[in-house]
């Protein structure tokens, strides 16, 4: 028989995408014939393989455009038509955040029989800078169209709630981005590649380096703490990654690091003393965000430093794996370094002990074979 055909897309390049590795990966495990799909935009290749998943990226040729709504608007219709002719024809599409969402209900509307999983990645409506019109036009499209899916996927309990409390979603699934359980050494990668003393006490930032994740006020912060043994190293990329470097540049307590590969990314968290998450409390997607650097610093046995964001706060509470930045200010955020720095860490590790134990991706992966398990015979 046949495997269906799975046709996990996204709108972006899939360079880092680790969610979507994963689920690729669980997929194939669970007997599906799994392909990603994204662009190509970047220094990327057309066609490539993720350790045995193709990878096909669709060429978008408005992407020369300026930027803008017009162009923006211009460039979404092109990927729409070019997604849904190419790919139409698969069984399943795993549609990964609202946009691949939207063209999923377009490629069902072309063939009534694609099976479609939304997978929402972020409180759609509610994410940081959307015009009130783009927030009104997700809002209509998902009260209308929601029970289109087979099911519906999300990061967070906070989330999933208000999907419910909103669009009467019944039985939302909470994958978290929970990279695999792994053991992982301390190591000095870090330390050594910046040559930093042993006393000094690593404040680590790892993920994407842009707009609402606090950036702006850590560099202020550290910049200001020169001459202490606490330092900041800031592990990504994004659109403030020149803002890091510069910063880096002129201050012995910031560090640049770009991305590492998904295998090689928790030796390399284990190897800092404290994990951070700045995320700002700028609108309700960010408020009920679960990023993955929560999980990782888990997986990597390190305590967390977090702004007060309502279900990262919930987790690091219950299991005792870090502290809450109460106000994010520099005030509040320097008396929470100082804290982490003089205090002993080692009563973090019980708890972290636990929680490694409570999230990993084989329990989320565990959560995707229910979902698809009765689309093996489609």
């Amino acid at each position: 028989m046949k495997s269906p055909r799975v046709a996990n897309i996204v709108l972006n390049n899939f360079t880092g995408d680790n969610r979507v590795y994963k689920t690729a990966h669980t997929l194939k495990e669970a007997g599906f014939d799994v392909q990603i799909v994204g662009l190509l935009k970047g220094n990327v290749p057309k066609h490539d393989d993720a350790d045995g998943i193709p990878v096909y990226r669709v060429r978008v040729r408005s992407m020369a455009l300026p930027e803008g709504f017009l162009f923006g608007a211009i460039k979404y219709l092109e990927i729409i038509a070019r997604m849904v002719l190419k790919y139409r024809k698969a069984d399943i599409w795993h549609c990964n955040d609202f946009e691949i969402f939207f063209m999923g209900i377009i490629a069902k509307l072309t063939r009534p029989s694609l099976t479609l999983i939304y997978d929402s990645h972020e409180y759609q409506a509610e994410r940081y800078g959307k015009h009130p019109i783009e927030r009104g036009f997700i809002r209509l499209i998902e009260r209308t169209f929601l029970g289109w899916s087979t099911a519906f996927i999300t990061v967070s309990k906070g989330i999933a709630q208000e999907y419910q409390r909103l669009y009467r979603v019944q039985n939302p699934v909470i994958v978290f981005n929970a990279p695999h359980a792994v053991d992982v050494e301390p190591n000095d990668i870090l330390r050594s590649t910046f040559d930093l003393p042993p006393e000094a006490t690593l404040f680590l930032y790892q993920g994407g380096l842009a707009v609402s994740r606090g950036i702006e006020l850590l560099l202020d912060t550290f910049e200001a703490l020169e001459g202490t043994d606490l330092h900041l190293i800031l592990m990504g990329s994004g659109t403030h990654q020149g803002l890091c470097e510069e910063v880096a540049r002129r201050c012995s307590h910031v560090h640049h690091h770009p991305p590492v590969p998904y295998a090689d990314l928790l030796r390399y968290t284990a190897s800092a003393d404290v994990g951070i998450i700045s995320t700002q409390n700028l609108c309700l997607n960010n408020w009920f965000c679960m990023p993955n650097k929560l999980f990782e610093y888990i997986q990597a046995g390190i305590p967390i430093l977090c702004n007060n964001l309502h279900d990262c706060e919930i987790i690091i509470e219950d299991y005792g794996i870090g502290r809450i930045i109460p106000e994010y200010t520099q005030e509040h955020l320097t008396a929470q370094l100082f804290a982490m720095h003089t205090e002993d860490r080692a009563r973090y590790t019980a708890g972290l002990k636990k929680a490694q134990s409570a999230f990993h991706w084989d329990q989320e992966a565990e959560k995707l074979r229910t979902i698809y398990g009765p689309l093996t015979s489609i």
